[in-house]
């Protein structure tokens, strides 16, 4: 989800907002002016600041149940996280822009809240008070996705949405502390920005850790490890207890401006001016598009390279796909600049789509990996290309854990499994030393083990690297 995504979203929810807050003035005023003062005859009166708070904690409100319930369908089937932090070691895994976002606005969503209860009534300047109406708060909104299958009940939203409530009462306790005159007053304000302080050091340490350590995180890595003690773990081929050493291989990781600038250089080979480009970046990828009487696009990949093209004039009638021979579909891939390697594996479905296939193939100190696929047309185009292949240059070697190692680690549960089968049995009938990409374009050194986990094949795969 992307900032403007996000803006677009708050701003629907928050006219839902001033929508339910005309709903309560109205009815509101009704009471107060109707029921309470000619029927009751009272005479209170409520001041303005008291009406402005009250009125920001509706429209905040609504926008939380809408955001947090109303924008969501119903394709839950009543799960929950219990596994507290999961999310924090899920986004830790994966670390991206998009993963850790999540948490943060789960974060700042309950800020509001804190900052506004202790100016709406004195008794809510206790912390225990504002932090328990937050807690409960963020209970009533999971129990209800829970329930109504609007989303799964988290532990991990729970603790977010709490913290938050806790970051916003500390913010306005301790503006008002400072603007009280008192002994300590600073000391004091610092206290309450504890929460905030501490917070926003954790998050500062996990990203400088991450900046700081050579390589990457791979998808593999388990976020908890699966209680194995009642399986029946059996081993049907021998196990290495050597070490070794292997080399280690990293993608090309292009920048923004460095995937414009390929964009360009595509592009031009089609006769293309760079001033027709539409550029419609994301996190992790970017979307070029051509708004010409044809129409092109192309999804670039930052890690890696990896595309896929499309020519939409594939949708006229007149042209149409070509059976043609590996030579001329490969001459018509170098007028895109698409070089394929001589080992890549050719296959063909009998028409006009064709794919080549490298599999780990290793050229001096280069590694190709993934496939081109693509579609000749009959005037002599390609206009529909995935090219994932690919290439990895050698950057150090390191040493791996034995394979005797890796399968104690197995045993002791240590690797990705689906989180709601129990496990009765495993057999490994094989183990090899195969490749991945982490989150820094590294191409890491794993170990592959085929097994039968309650009968069915699934392959495990433990990190090699020490």
């Amino acid at each position: 989800m992307r900032i403007r995504e996000l803006l677009h979203i708050l701003m629907n929810n928050f006219l839902v907002g001033i929508a339910v807050l005309i709903v309560f003035a109205l009815l509101g005023s009704f009471l107060y002016f109707f029921i309470y003062k000619r029927v009751f005859k009272g005479d209170k009166r409520f001041s303005k600041r008291k009406v402005l708070l009250c009125s920001l904690l509706v429209v905040y409100l609504a926008m939380v149940f809408g955001v947090t319930i109303l924008s969501r369908g119903t394709f839950y089937q009543r799960n929950a996280n219990i596994h507290f932090l999961r999310s924090y070691k899920e986004a830790w895994i994966i670390f991206s822009i998009n993963s850790w976002k999540f948490i943060i606005l789960n974060i700042i969503m309950f800020i509001p809240l804190g900052f506004i209860l202790p100016l709406f009534n004195n008794r809510f300047r206790k912390v225990y008070i504002s932090f328990g109406v937050g807690l409960l708060l963020t209970l009533f909104i999971e129990s209800v996705q829970l329930l109504a299958g609007f989303g799964i009940f988290d532990i991990d939203d729970i603790f977010n949405n709490s913290l938050g409530a806790l970051i916003g009462y500390g913010l306005i306790m301790a503006i008002l502390t400072i603007i009280k005159s008192g002994k300590r007053k600073w000391v004091k304000a610092a206290g309450f920005l504890s929460p905030l302080l501490i917070t926003c050091a954790v998050f500062i340490g996990i990203f400088a850790y991450y900046n700081y350590k050579e390589f990457g995180n791979l998808y593999y890595e388990p976020i908890y490890s699966i209680n194995l003690e009642d399986s029946d773990i059996k081993l049907n081929v021998s196990l290495k207890d050597s070490k070794e050493t292997v080399p280690v291989y990293k993608a090309p990781k292009y920048s923004k401006a460095q995937s414009i600038e390929w964009a360009k250089g595509f592009f031009s080979k089609l006769g293309i001016d760079e001033s027709e480009i539409v550029i419609d970046a994301y996190n992790d990828s970017v979307l070029f598009s051509v708004n010409t009487e044809r129409g092109y696009n192309v999804w670039f990949n930052y890690v890696g390279g990896s595309y896929r093209f499309t020519d939409f004039s594939h949708f006229d009638d007149k042209y149409k796909p070509a059976i043609a021979e590996e030579d001329l579909v490969m001459s018509a891939l170098s007028d895109l600049g698409v070089t394929i390697p001589k080992e890549a594996q050719f296959s063909s479905n009998g028409g006009a789509k064709c794919q080549w296939e490298a599999d780990s193939i290793v050229v001096n100190d280069t590694i190709y990996d993934g496939f081109i696929s693509c579609t000749y047309y009959s005037d002599n185009s390609i206009k529909e290309l995935n090219n994932t292949m690919i290439e990895y240059k050698r950057v150090k070697d390191v040493p791996i854990k034995s394979e005797k190692k890796a399968f104690e680690e197995l045993a002791e549960g240590k690797f990705r499994y689906y989180d709601d089968v129990s496990i009765r049995d495993i057999v490994v009938e094989d183990i090899e030393l195969e490749y991945v990409t982490d989150t820094k374009g590294f191409y890491q050194p794993v170990y592959s083990f085929k097994t039968l986990i309650n009968g069915d094949e699934f392959i495990v795969i433990i990190p090699a690297m020490e």
